[in-house]
């Protein structure tokens, strides 16, 4: 039989004979390391400093501004105050006790509120009245 014929497709073999020192290897094993693509590059959401009490301003605009909402839910509170959705709850029980919300739906886990204040749906502007209609074009 004849010699043997190494053939590689990826990077270079050592020849037959010599070997890879120690220092090779271990140069050869960081710089693999080094070019892997990374999955973790997203952008990671800042944590949110939301309050866990009510202070005399978070309260007076709960009491001011929340029932003049159309939609008031737990997530809503917490966006508007920035408070923690404990004391979002917290704070819709309160308006409720005081008449100054109404319940839509209550379920275990999501209550659909509205502001007495608020403006119904299908509920007319001020001043607007009721036998005209706004006129389109060039009002002929």
């Amino acid at each position: 039989m004849g010699k043997e014929v190494w053939v590689c497709i990826m990077g270079k073999q050592p020849t037959t004979g010599q070997k890879k020192s120690k220092d090779a290897i271990a140069k050869a094993a960081s710089s693999a390391k080094g070019g892997r693509k990374k999955w973790t590059k997203g952008k990671v959401k800042d944590k949110l400093a939301l309050a866990v009490f009510y202070d005399e301003e978070t309260y007076k605009k709960l009491l001011e501004d929340i029932p003049k909402l159309r939609l008031i839910t737990p997530a809503i509170v917490t966006d508007k105050l920035k408070v923690n959705q404990s004391l979002a709850r917290r704070g819709i029980r309160h308006l409720r006790e005081k008449n100054l919300i109404r319940v839509l739906d209550a379920h275990r886990s999501m209550w659909i509120s509205t502001g007495v204040k608020a403006k119904a749906i299908g509920e007319k502007e001020e001043g607007a009245e009721e036998g005209t209609k706004p006129q389109k074009g060039k009002g002929k």
